[in-house]
């Protein structure tokens, strides 16, 4: 692999975490049938909300991971180990919430980006790419 495959590689990523925090966001359940849409809402408005804690622990780590890809686009060595520290620790993230629906494109977007995020990380640490981290 070169510079410029994993370089589209991270920006591709950074697509995909983008459009889907704004598909989580603003359309959140956009493609789910009706009825499964009518119980989410009434879930979500008796659901108590988030501590803060969990909130202030989300965005530090939605910085730390942007940091991260910033600094993977640069060769750092420090962006691979806060890369693959931010990756594992937003999946503890899963725990702090309630229950939560995908439709299928979240789960599609998903899934891209675990699969991206897993070639990203294995390609910085087990291939020719690995000298070019400095």
């Amino acid at each position: 692999m070169n510079k410029s495959i994993f370089k589209k590689l991270l920006i591709t990523e950074l697509v995909l975490i983008i459009i889907t925090i704004w598909k989580m966001i603003f359309y959140p359940y956009s493609l789910a049938p009706e009825d499964l849409k009518n119980a989410m809402i009434m879930y979500d408005e008796l659901a108590p909300l988030p501590d803060n804690f969990v909130t202030i622990m989300i965005f530090i780590m939605l910085i730390g991971y942007f940091y991260s890809i910033l600094l993977l686009f640069r060769f750092r060595k420090f962006g691979r180990q806060l890369y693959v520290a931010t990756s594992a620790l937003t999946l503890l993230f899963v725990f702090s919430n309630g229950y939560m629906v995908f439709d299928s494109l979240e789960y599609l977007l998903d899934g891209f980006s675990l699969i991206l995020t897993g070639f990203i990380i294995s390609s910085s640490y087990f291939s020719k790419l690995e000298k070019e981290f400095k």
